[in-house]
């Protein structure tokens, strides 16, 4: 009877110890990014500077909360896409203009294509505006922000006229 309090007691210590340890592994994973840890730079230790701080705050900001010239500067691919009705209902966001192209970049679309993943089927009550402005990244391009405007004006840029903004693209391309 001893011998098997004693098979008994090792077995629950075991498994103990084995819970401890999913627990302690599973708490690493699952809270270890709320961990304080101090910036380094590789080339002179700590970061100290307010500058340093800037810069690396800058690249890691989502695109878009950049500034709208950053956005324009960081595109590599800029086009624009007009609402169209489609026969089933939908409206069809229509490529119309590319108002930025870097060289070189893969672009999977041609002007006068639809582009899908805008494209939407009305409901009463909402307006989605005329068209789309969408930014597109890298290469191949992957779009990183639309945003939709209204006759001539961006919406979403503090109703900035889109000539003002085909300006700001043909300056960086420039």
């Amino acid at each position: 009877m001893l011998r098997k309090f004693a098979e008994g007691l090792l077995f629950g210590a075991g498994f103990t110890i084995s819970f401890v340890i999913l627990v302690a592994l599973g708490g690493s994973v699952l809270f270890g990014s709320m961990v304080p840890t101090s910036r380094w730079s590789a080339s002179s230790g700590p970061v100290t500077t307010t500058q340093q701080i800037d810069e690396d705050e800058k690249k890691s900001s989502p695109f878009y909360e950049l500034p709208i010239e950053q956005q324009i500067e960081e595109a590599s691919i800029i086009a624009l896409a007009r609402y169209e009705p489609a026969e089933d209902g939908r409206m069809r966001a229509v490529l119309k203009e590319i108002l930025k192209q870097k060289d070189g970049v893969t672009f999977y679309y041609q002007l006068g294509d639809e582009y899908t993943p805008s494209s939407y089927y009305p409901k009463s009550g909402t307006s989605y505006g005329d068209g789309i402005v969408i930014f597109f990244e890298g290469s191949p391009a992957m779009m990183r922000r639309a945003i939709s405007y209204s006759g001539n004006r961006i919406t979403g840029l503090g109703d900035m006229p889109i000539e003002l903004f085909r300006d700001k693209c043909e300056k960086e391309a420039a």
